[in-house]
């Protein structure tokens, strides 16, 4: 993993962290809207890494490594609102 590696944990740039707050709100409220978007983008960012090679370029290999954490981000937002739903339908 390279210096320029930035994650969530490990970033000190505010900016960095207002967009992935903004980006996940954006991306819950569309999922809202439009059930079974979040599964459609999974989908698409899995048939994406799958043709990519990691280690046949530093570039590749970062992509792979920015497709990796969009795949957590949209596993957390949807973890999120199945548990949001669920402590809706309980209440």
């Amino acid at each position: 993993m390279s210096a320029e590696h930035v994650s969530m944990n490990q970033s000190t740039d505010p900016r960095i962290g207002a967009c992935v707050y903004l980006l996940h709100g954006l991306l819950q409220r569309l999922e809202r809207q439009q059930p079974g978007l979040l599964a459609e983008m999974t989908e698409g960012i899995l048939r994406d890494r799958s043709a990519m090679d990691p280690a046949s370029s530093s570039a590749a290999a970062a992509g792979y490594q920015v497709a990796d954490e969009a795949l957590r981000m949209l596993q957390l937002m949807n973890a999120q609102l199945i548990q949001a739903s669920t402590s809706k339908s309980t209440v």
